[in-house]
């Protein structure tokens, strides 16, 4: 019998999101009060800007936005809103744009994908995030979010407090003597996060196990296995249910 992958939510599985709920909601409530504290003279990051100005010029996306945030997800078990308006939700992903990801399994690895968790789980979202335009800006936020994680202020995760990628639990986490770094610097010799990110390991520090064996399945990077699957077929669609084979 296959496992059903479809039923497991891979975002939490692969640690991108936290196990639990109530955890998820932990976060978003003390981002949005972040946010909050900064006051009503926030300002927006320019792609945020002219994502503004998209939805207000484009009434039916600006519509379906609207009532992605009004409308109560089916699909996820919310104990209460965390956002309230289009101009909210700019604000929240505006502070966003500025953080890296931090250690710990209640932590959020992907704030974004955080904060929009509820809006696609409504039918509003699944009709605003279709449009093209809206998608083209998702992307560009994402690309200035990069442009962050490359740059030296996206260090400062690399710390050893409980939430810092090089405290004891972390170090142990992540095996950072199989990889090449600098112990004697303050960030390991990084030089940005995503170049933490994609640390390069020591010579031999996982060597391919049979490599000259075929039946032998070898993880092609480092990653987290959240579901197998057996009595599969060439032609079965990822997710689905296969039938036993004879």
């Amino acid at each position: 019998m296959t496992t059903n992958i479809a039923s497991s939510d891979v975002r939490r599985q692969a640690g991108w999101l936290p196990r639990t709920q109530d955890q998820l909601e932990a976060w978003l409530e003390g981002h949005r009060d972040r946010v909050r504290s900064r006051g009503d003279d926030l300002e927006l990051h320019p792609v945020l800007v002219e994502l503004r100005e998209l939805l207000n010029s484009t009434p039916i996306l600006r519509m379906h936005v609207n009532e992605m945030i009004a409308q109560v997800p089916k699909t996820r078990k919310y104990s209460q809103r965390h956002v309230e308006s289009v101009d909210e939700l700019l604000q929240l992903v505006n502070e966003v744009l500025g953080m890296a990801p931090e250690f710990g399994d209640q932590t959020v690895t992907l704030p974004l994908t955080a904060i929009l968790d509820w809006t696609m789980a409504t039918s509003a979202g699944f009709a605003a995030y279709r449009d093209d335009r809206l998608n083209q800006m998702i992307r560009r936020i994402l690309t200035v979010w990069s442009e962050f994680l490359s740059s030296p202020q996206s260090l400062y995760v690399l710390n050893d407090s409980p939430r810092g990628w090089k405290c004891g639990a972390a170090r142990r986490a992540i095996g950072i003597e199989q990889y090449h770094h600098d112990p004697n610097d303050e960030h390991w010799g990084f030089r940005s996060w995503n170049d933490f990110f994609t640390r390069r390991f020591k010579q031999d520090a996982r060597p391919v196990d049979a490599p000259d064996d075929d039946s032998v399945i070898v993880s092609a990077c480092e990653s987290t296995p959240y579901a197998i699957a057996r009595h599969c077929n060439s032609g079965m669609p990822f997710g689905s249910r296969a039938s036993p084979t004879h």
